[in-house]
């Protein structure tokens, strides 16, 4: 009996000293991109990452925080996902710490052009322990985002065992390469939300068999493999038509979860993180009009309602 108390005490200490090592800390606070100073090794590469740290960070530096890590587009950047998903904007988003890694060569896994013997899934999980050393997160709520190619990458990620700390995952118009792979197997069970626009001409979305990275499913048949992952089936999907605040809403509820598939159907929109404002990185784009959707107070308020406590666990 006293042998089972000291490896239940030791299980819990080790547990905590993991859950908060990086806490006591000071940084920065606001938008961080020194590659100097934000960098790892991983998979023999320097990779480097921006950080968003909130204000009032250094308040309480024994303060956990959850964590989104938020993936930038095919040719894109740290700097340009920022003020993409703009996640600083929002009251709600601010009360995440938001890490933006850049990809090798701008590309992420996944489509056929991305840099060969680059394994981003390891990066991901060197990146998260790398975070955990250095700053005080809550592991009980990790999140990963993305647009188009680091969408993508969040669906593999999602597919993954690398997946397994994230609590949910949210894309944007992904490039969803991988999925159209016969040797692609995904056997996990994730709270998705999704945004694609109609119009989109990079990744559209009745899918094509000639992408540039690769052949693309139908979105709607995507989101339904989803909902079948999560054990959903057709009767459990839900339609909401808000073509007046520029979309539909296709939802997949089962087995307990609410929800748990969310896909935003963007009508007339291009290739874009979908947002009411023209100031964002993709904003400036005449294709991501009209601007009636902003998707990433959905991301934050999908985020908000998972954790490890009720999101499906496949570990």
């Amino acid at each position: 009996m006293h042998c089972l108390r000291l490896v239940t005490l030791v299980f819990i200490v080790a547990f905590v000293s993991a859950n908060t090592r990086g806490c006591g800390k000071r940084h920065r606070e606001g938008f961080n991109s020194n590659k100097d100073n934000h960098n790892l090794q991983s998979g023999g590469r320097t990779r480097t990452y921006a950080v968003n740290v909130p204000k009032g960070y250094n308040d309480d530096l024994d303060k956990e925080w959850p964590l989104i890590i938020d993936f930038h587009g095919n040719g894109g950047s740290p700097e340009k996902q920022y003020e993409n998903s703009r996640y600083y904007k929002y009251t709600q988003g601010q009360e995440y710490i938001v890490v933006y890694p850049a990809g090798v060569e701008k590309h992420w896994q996944g489509p056929s052009y991305a840099v060969k013997g680059v394994n981003d899934l390891a990066f991901v999980t060197d990146l998260l322990e790398h975070i955990r050393d250095n700053y005080c997160i809550d592991n009980n709520r990790l999140y990963a985002s993305g647009k188009s190619i680091g969408g993508g990458f969040v669906d593999i990620l999602a597919c993954s065992p690398e997946g397994n700390p994230f609590s949910a995952f949210a894309m944007a118009a992904p490039a969803l390469y991988a999925e159209t792979n016969p040797k692609f197997k995904c056997p996990y069970k994730r709270a998705i939300l999704q945004a694609h626009g109609t119009k989109d001409q990079t990744i559209p979305y009745e899918g094509s068999s000639s992408g540039k990275g690769g052949p693309i499913p139908f979105i709607l048949e995507w989101v339904s493999k989803w909902g079948k992952r999560n054990g959903c089936g057709y009767q459990d999907m839900k339609t909401l038509i808000r073509e007046g605040d520029g979309y539909k809403l296709f939802t997949y509820s089962c087995n307990g979860y609410n929800k748990i598939v969310q896909h935003y159907q963007v009508i007339n929109n291009g290739h874009c993180w979908p947002s009411t404002s023209r100031a964002t990185t993709d904003g400036r784009r005449d294709y991501c009009g009209p601007y009636l959707f902003d998707y990433t107070p959905r991301v934050l308020e999908f985020f908000s309602r998972w954790n490890k406590q009720n999101a499906p666990s496949n570990q």
